[in-house]
C-alpha cells in the first residue's frame, strides 16, 4: 500500500471510528448503499470508508438507525449495480427502510467528483441532492461530511457544524425554502440572453480576414437535465420549427420566437428505456416530423422506437428494437435521410448500415450503405467533399479521429487530432452479462474499453461560397483519452474543415465553451427563414447513475465572411 493510501485510510478510520449507537427499532431507518466508484485504480477501501462515515454521521440514538452490513447485503442481493433511484427505492422497501442514501465518486488523478442522493422510500422523492468536486481525493471526506450535514438538517431537523443553511442578505436567517418551480430557474438569475461582439463565437483562422463580426449568440436558461440528444423539426405540423432536446429519461419540446423560448410539450421516454440519441424527420410526408429515439435497456439491449404527435400526445408508431438510428441532412437540398444500423451479438457495430423508409406504414431497410471500416451510423456524412463529382464518406472512428474515405471505401486522410467526445457508451448484452458475472461482489458492468457513441458530423456552408465545409465539435478531455474508462470534458468548441487536395484542413475554429457540448444541429431554430447552429452545453453531468445535470442551449446565426480591405 502506498503512502497516499495509508494516510487516506488513516483519515477515514479516524473520522469513522466509534460504534453505531445500539437501539431498538428507531423512528427512521436508513439504508446506506455503497457508493459506485468510477476510477482507474481499485478504491474499494474508499467505498467502505464512505459507508462507515455516513453511518456514524446519520445515526442519532433512538431517532435514526442506520442498517448494518448484513441487512444492506440482503437488500442489494440480486440487484445489478450501479443503482439508479428506482432500484435504490426497491432495495429500501426490501430492507423495510424509510430512506436510502446512495451515490457515486468519479476520480481522475488527484481530483474527485462526489454525487449523492437521499431518497424517501415511501414516495421515491429525492429529499437531498448533493454534488461537489475537489482538487484531491482527500476532499471526499469534506464532501461526505457536508452531505450528511445537509441530510441531518433538511430531513431530520438537526444542525451540525459540517453544514449550515445559507443566510439571506436581508435578515441573516436561513431561507424558508426555494419557491422556484421544479425545472425552472428564476428569470432574474438565468434568463434567455442575447449577446454579440467580442462575446460571440470569436472565430480564429489562418486567414486573418475571417470574422464573425455582427454575429449574435442566444442562450437559454439552464435546465436541470443532462442533455444527451438534440434535434430540430416541425413536430406538431404547425409550420414552425421546434427544438427538441432530451436527457436519458425525459424529452423537452420548445419553440423559439424572437427571444422567447416557450415550452410546447414535455414527456417521458417509454418506461424501461434509456435514451442515447434523438432525431426528427417527416418520413411519411404528412407535414409532421416523427421523433426517432435510439434507446437501450438497463442490461444494454437496444430497443429504439419512433413516435409522432397525434394532436394530443406523442404516440409510439413502431418499435425498432435492435436498431441504432440517425438522421443525416444534406445541406445542398435540405433533404433528410434516416439511417439505421443493427446491433451485433459480439460487436456493437458489426452489421452494415441501411437507409430506412416508411413503406405501407412500417419502417424498414431499403438499401445497404457500405460504411468504411471503423465508421458507424452515428457519426458520418456521405457527400462530395473532395469536389471530384463522386460522393465521399467523412466519419469519426472508434477513437474519435476524423477520417475521409472515397466512394470505394479507400482511406484518403485521417486527422492528427481527436474530435467529438461524449460520455454515453455502448456494449452488447452478452458483454454486460459477462462483466456482471466477473464483478458480482462490486457490480460494475462497464467494459475496460467502451464503445463511446461518436458525435454528429455535419456539412455546412456558413461562408456562403457554394462549397461545403465539414463541421465537427471538439470536446477537450482532461484525461487526454489515456484512461479508457474515465472521461472528464471541461470545454468544447467547433471547427470547420475543407478539402485542399491533400487532406481536410481547418478553415476556422470557434471560441471554447465551458462544459461538454453534448449535441448540435443546424436549422431554422427561431423560424426567421435563416439557418442557425444550435447546441447543448452541459455544465454539470451530475451523478452518472441518475443522469441529473445542468444544461443550457445556445444558438448562433453565422455571419462568417471576409472583412473588406481598406
Amino acid at each position: 500500500m502506498n503512502t497516499r493510501r495509508i494516510v487516506f485510510c488513516s483519515l477515514i478510520v479516524a473520522l469513522a471510528a466509534g460504534a453505531l449507537p445500539a437501539a431498538a427499532r428507531a423512528a427512521a431507518r436508513v439504508l446506506v448503499v455503497p457508493f459506485a466508484i468510477h476510477a482507474a485504480e481499485d478504491l474499494s477501501f474508499l467505498q467502505k470508508g464512505i459507508s462507515a462515515m455516513l453511518a456514524t454521521r446519520l445515526a442519532d440514538g433512538d431517532q435514526v438507525t442506520v442498517l448494518g452490513a448484513g441487512a444492506t447485503e440482503a437488500a442489494l442481493a440480486g440487484v445489478p449495480g450501479p443503482l439508479n433511484a428506482a432500484q435504490a427505492v426497491a432495495a429500501g422497501r426490501k430492507a423495510e427502510a424509510d430512506y436510502v442514501a446512495f451515490g457515486s465518486l468519479t476520480v481522475f488523478g488527484e481530483s474527485i467528483s462526489t454525487d449523492a442522493r437521499f431518497v424517501a422510500v415511501a414516495d421515491g422523492s429525492e429529499r437531498v441532492v448533493f454534488s461537489d468536486t475537489g482538487a484531491s481525493q482527500g476532499d471526499v471526506i469534506a464532501h461526505v461530511n457536508r452531505f450528511a450535514g445537509q441530510v441531518n438538517f433538511q430531513v431530520f431537523g438537526r444542525r451540525t457544524a459540517d453544514w449550515q443553511p445559507a443566510a439571506t442578505p436581508a435578515t441573516g436567517a436561513a431561507p424558508a425554502g426555494d419557491t422556484t418551480p421544479a425545472g425552472e430557474e428564476p428569470s432574474r438569475r438565468s434568463p434567455e440572453k442575447l449577446w454579440a461582439g467580442e462575446a460571440g463565437m470569436q472565430l480564429t483562422s489562418e486567414d486573418s480576414g475571417t470574422t464573425d463580426e455582427g454575429a449574435a449568440l442566444w442562450r437559454s436558461r439552464r435546465f436541470p437535465v443532462n442533455v444527451v440528444g438534440l434535434t430540430l423539426g416541425d413536430v406538431d405540423g404547425d409550420g414552425q420549427i421546434e427544438t427538441v432536446f432530451a436527457g436519458r429519461h425525459q424529452v423537452h419540446v420548445y419553440r423559439k420566437k424572437g427571444e422567447v423560448f416557450e415550452k410546447v410539450a414535455e414527456f417521458d421516454v417509454e418506461r424501461g428505456r434509456i435514451l442515447l440519441a434523438i432525431d426528427a424527420m417527416d418520413a411519411d410526408g404528412n407535414g409532421r416530423d416523427e421523433l426517432f429515439f435510439t434507446c437501450r435497456t438497463d442490461d444494454y439491449r437496444v430497443i429504439s422506437y419512433v413516435a409522432e404527435w397525434d394532436g394530443t400526445t406523442f404516440a409510439k408508431l413502431q418499435d425498432l428494437s435492435g436498431w441504432y438510428l440517425r438522421v443525416v441532412r444534406d445541406p445542398r437540398t435540405g433533404r433528410r435521410t434516416l439511417y439505421g444500423q443493427k446491433s451485433g451479438m459480439d460487436d456493437v457495430f458489426s452489421y452494415p448500415a441501411y437507409v430506412l423508409a416508411r413503406v405501407a406504414g412500417e419502417y424498414g431497410p431499403q438499401g445497404a450503405v457500405l460504411l468504411p471500416k471503423g465508421a458507424n451510423v452515428f457519426g458520418f456524412v456521405h457527400a462530395d467533399v473532395t469536389g471530384d463529382g463522386a460522393d465521399d464518406f467523412v466519419s469519426l472512428n472508434r477513437d474519435d479521429y476524423l477520417q475521409l474515405f472515397d466512394g470505394t471505401g479507400r482511406e484518403e486522410w485521417t486527422s492528427g487530432d481527436r474530435y467529438g467526445g461524449k460520455y454515453e457508451f455502448l456494449m452488447t448484452h452478452q458483454d454486460y452479462v459477462h462483466n456482471n458475472r466477473l464483478s458480482r461482489a462490486e457490480p460494475d458492468p462497464m467494459p475496460e474499453d467502451p464503445d463511446y457513441i461518436p458525435q454528429r458530423v455535419l456539412l455546412t456552408d456558413f461562408d456562403h461560397d457554394g462549397k461545403s465545409e465539414v463541421f465537427v465539435v471538439q470536446n477537450d478531455d482532461a484525461t487526454g483519452r489515456i484512461l479508457t474508462r474515465v472521461r472528464a470534458f471541461r470545454q468544447g468548441r467547433f471547427e470547420a474543415l475543407r478539402w485542399d487536395n491533400v487532406g481536410l484542413t481547418t478553415m476556422w475554429r470557434t471560441r471554447h465553451f465551458a462544459g461538454l457540448i453534448s449535441d448540435y444541429y443546424v436549422g431554422d431554430v427561431d423560424n426567421d427563414g435563416v439557418d442557425e447552429l444550435v447546441f447543448a452545453v452541459v455544465k454539470s453531468v451530475g451523478d452518472p447513475v441518475t443522469g441529473d445535470g445542468r444544461t443550457y442551449l445556445v444558438s448562433w446565426k453565422p455571419q462568417v465572411g471576409k472583412k473588406e480591405k481598406p
